[in-house]
């Protein structure tokens, strides 16, 4: 319970912390507001104008592998038909073809640590995309720390 209870107010702390300023000198990030009109899996995603996209820096569980069902749950709760803040890094489509971008909530959050501190995906840094690489290697490491999601077998309290 006390592990529960110190990563939920982790958990509570990354999602109201500001979104971090650009280093001194850095080029102001580039940012667009978009609805979000589909989740296919729990790292990519469908905008409304039907661009597929998915979150920088986050590989998450690939369809039928263990823990894919509730890394999309978690994806589809969070920004499935909302309006979220997208910012592009250096690179912005992948090899595959789609954008990729650092996710907002409108609260602040940001939804690809979000995503990995829940332990339903892995901090994936790969240059030259790698603005927010100290956030998502954090989570990934409170992750492991607490043993959640694929790095343990303790159930995510919202998911009970």
């Amino acid at each position: 319970m006390k592990k529960t209870t110190l990563f939920l107010c982790a958990l509570v702390l990354m999602t109201l912390a500001n979104t971090p300023a650009p280093a001194r000198g850095a080029e102001t990030p580039r940012r667009l507001k978009a609805r979000v009109t589909k989740v296919y899996d729990g790292a990519s995603f469908q905008l409304g104008g039907g661009l597929r996209s998915a979150l920088i820096g986050v590989s998450a569980p690939a369809p039928g592998a263990p823990g894919a069902k509730q890394a999309h749950a978690y994806l589809k709760r969070l920004i499935e038909n909302r309006t979220v803040t997208l910012e592009i890094d250096e690179k912005p489509v992948d090899a595959s073809g789609q954008t990729v971008y650092y996710v907002f909530l409108e609260e602040g959050g940001l939804v690809n640590a979000l995503v990995v501190l829940r332990g339903l995906g892995r901090a994936l840094v790969k240059h030259p995309n790698v603005r927010y690489r100290k956030e998502l290697i954090e989570a990934e490491n409170l992750a492991r720390r607490y043993r959640r999601g694929v790095w343990g077998d303790e159930r995510d309290p919202i998911d009970r």
